[in-house]
């Protein structure tokens, strides 16, 4: 696909920009449950087996909403500008990791100063997005950061996939781009299916979910979802929301690991197209809850702040068991309400005046991830 018209106005191009490129509220309620599912996982593990499942819905929610993204770059300008792509991801997520990781090295001093080595190699592997293959290679294996293996493995598909996604665009355009997406999910799934000792943990294992979002972005970009009935969404919103719903409270960690992640990401999948293809449908309606969208908003601070704060708070709730858990969880809402605030908004405020050269400012989603 070439670039668009030199005399082609910003009003045009603003038209000829695909939905995907609107911010939607229902998003954030997504990203909202997916992180209260892994909070009630870690405070009350008997109740919500599977709330762990949630980081897969991540991974989902993001490879969509970062191809959608950068497909409306290339169908608006012809061209994908990888740099600033990556200054608006450092913008995005460095400010909150950052202070993360300062709270988790304060903790581990004040708290466990013996071990504070241990969390400062933890700290490097999580500001280098490399915390995944230090758990595989077995250098960490539990502390203040080692819930950063998600954030490494998403960071690390962001260095392949912009530029595998430009390329393929340039190959074959988005038809062929959407089969990349889709062979490469396959490739990933059969490594769920065949899982083996860290695999758990492996960028490659753990792409399918990130990609099976990337091919819904472009299957919606390519318009092949119109063909669905709107009223159908409604259906294939109300499945799989229970898919997921009962994923978190019966699948447990070490029983078929690889078949739950894949029914856990073609669910997610099915629930990101059911709220974008059916923007007033029911599950839309829900998920775009003002309580639900709040707590999606601070969801990545939340989910970064919640190991350390529950550290933090140990000592003082009675030590080990499920209460200091809670009361840590709690600790991370709040650490989050004021990150998001007063750290992550400036920043956001900086992300959002990097947009690609040739596209609408006003056009872009308000909070992509």
């Amino acid at each position: 696909m070439t670039a668009l018209d030199a005399s082609t106005s910003s009003g045009q191009k603003a038209a000829l920009a695909p939905a995907s490129f609107r911010y939607r509220p229902a998003l954030d309620g997504i990203r909202a449950l997916a992180v209260l599912a892994v909070l009630v996982s870690h405070s009350w593990g008997q109740v919500a087996r599977g709330g762990w499942l949630g980081v897969d819905v991540f991974f989902v929610l993001s490879g969509y909403l970062i191809t959608a993204l950068l497909t409306v770059e290339w169908q608006l300008t012809g061209h994908i500008r990888l740099r600033t792509f990556y200054l608006r991801r450092a913008l995005r997520l460095l400010p909150a990791l950052s202070a993360t990781i300062a709270l988790a090295l304060l903790v581990a001093f004040i708290e466990w100063p013996l071990s504070a080595a241990d969390t400062a190699r933890e700290a490097i592997g999580a500001m280098g997005y490399m915390a995944n293959w230090l758990i595989v290679v077995g250098v960490v294996h539990s502390g203040l950061l080692v819930h950063t293996w998600s954030l490494a493995i998403e960071e690390q598909f962001y260095w392949v996939w912009p530029i595998a996604l430009f390329a393929a665009l340039r190959l074959g355009g988005r038809r062929f781009a959407l089969t990349v997406a889709l062979v490469g999910a396959l490739l990933s799934t059969g490594d769920h299916l065949l899982f083996s000792n860290g695999a758990y943990f492996r960028t490659d294992a753990r792409a399918g979910a990130l990609l099976l979002g990337c091919a819904a972005a472009l299957a919606e970009s390519l318009g092949y979802l119109r063909i669905v009935p709107r009223r159908a969404w409604n259906v294939v919103g109300i499945l799989s929301a229970m898919a997921l719903v009962v994923g978190a409270l019966v699948v447990q960690e070490d029983r078929a690991i690889g078949l739950s992640l894949t029914w856990i990401d073609f669910a997610a999948m099915f629930l990101v197209l059911a709220v974008t293809q059916h923007e007033s449908g029911r599950i839309a309606l829900v998920l775009s809850t003002g309580s639900l969208v709040w707590v999606g908003q601070r969801s990545y601070g939340i989910y970064l702040y919640a190991a350390p704060a529950a550290a933090l708070i140990q000592p003082f709730a009675g030590g080990d068991g499920w209460l200091p858990l809670l009361v840590g969880c709690l600790m991370a809402v709040g650490m989050a309400t004021a990150s998001y605030r007063y750290l992550e908004q400036p920043f956001l405020r900086l992300k959002r005046k990097a947009a690609p050269a040739g596209a609408l400012p006003s056009a872009l989603p308000a909070d992509h991830p």
